[in-house]
């Protein structure tokens, strides 16, 4: 038996040796690359640009450099070039084309959304402007120096009449009202009558006219307390008694009551319900015993209620 027999290998175990043999070669020359141990590092100096910059807390962008302003005349451009958000820039805006004005620099601080920290880095640098007087006295002239076409302002005459004074708008505004002392009666002035009250306009004038429309007539001035806000009349106003309409309770439509103010829908279904069942309401009483009605409703719609 010849050596050559026992070595011989078949030809997928030569694949298999061949593959295993390039393996073994190439992590051979893996491990011959990697270096022995970690280099030493040198410590040198770190400079401001090699620091980390900390995300977490961002650096606040420099505030822009105040300079001297008018709040009177400076305009939103310039009011946020001095560091002021666009909010307070346009307030301040506003507050003038409302008519106001910054009599000293302290008022500033009173415009809304301007926190103390930012008024008082602004506060030095605020100017007001002093308002020209409306008639300026003449200046004095020097004779020495004065060209012989130039005079010096001669005084106004004192007994020259002064310029005619605009009339008072509230003068005029009073001149059309009642004179004290006088009354209106309640069920029978007009808008035009009511609007002669002080205090009272055309929008009160006319809520008054549709509540006595509506109530068919007032039996009492504390009855202009269901309008909202209206002011007190009470000086200017009188009620002629048994002038008011009063609703028939047998033969009115239920929209007749339901129209009434102090009647409404439901009490109106109970008097109609009371009608078919009774045929006939023959006094307040009755009405009393409903559940729709308490006491005051009662005590309110005497004056306007007939059972006929």
């Amino acid at each position: 038996m010849f050596l050559p027999d026992h070595f011989a290998f078949s030809k997928a175990e030569r694949r298999a040796l061949i593959v295993l043999l390039a393996i073994i070669i190439v992590l051979a020359i893996l491990l011959g690359t990697l270096p022995e141990g970690p280099a030493p590092t040198t410590l040198t100096p770190s400079s401001p640009s090699d620091a980390p910059v900390n995300p977490v807390h961002p650096v606040n962008p420099p505030l822009p450099a105040p300079f001297a302003f008018d709040p009177n005349t400076a305009d939103s451009a310039t009011l946020r070039a001095l560091g002021l958000s666009s909010f307070v820039a346009s307030n301040i805006v506003k507050y003038r084309r409302a008519g106001g004005r910054f009599r000293r620099a302290d008022a500033l601080a009173r415009i809304y959304g301007l926190d103390s920290a930012t008024f008082t880095r602004l506060r030095p640098y605020i100017y007001i402007a002093q308002e020209s007087p409306a008639s300026p006295l003449p200046r004095p002239v020097n004779p020495s120096h004065s060209s012989p076409s130039v005079h010096p302002a001669l005084p106004a005459d004192p007994a020259a009449p002064s310029p005619p004074r605009e009339p008072s708008p509230y003068k005029a505004y009073m001149e059309n009202k009642l004179p004290d002392g006088t009354f209106l009666d309640l069920n029978k002035a007009d808008s035009a009558d009511l609007v002669r009250i002080p205090g009272i306009g055309p929008y009160y004038a006319s809520r008054i006219v549709r509540l006595r429309r509506q109530l068919g007539g007032f039996v009492a001035v504390s009855q202009l307390s269901d309008i909202p806000n209206l002011p007190d009349i009470g000086d200017w106003v009188t009620i002629e008694p048994g002038t008011q309409q009063r609703i028939n309770v047998n033969t009115a439509t239920l929209t007749t009551l339901k129209n009434h103010p102090y009647i409404g829908y439901y009490r109106a279904r109970a008097i109609m319900n009371l009608r078919h069942r009774d045929g006939r309401v023959l006094s307040l009483r009755q009405l009393s015993f409903l559940d729709e009605f308490s006491d005051d409703d009662i005590q309110r719609l005497a004056p306007y209620l007939s059972f006929e």
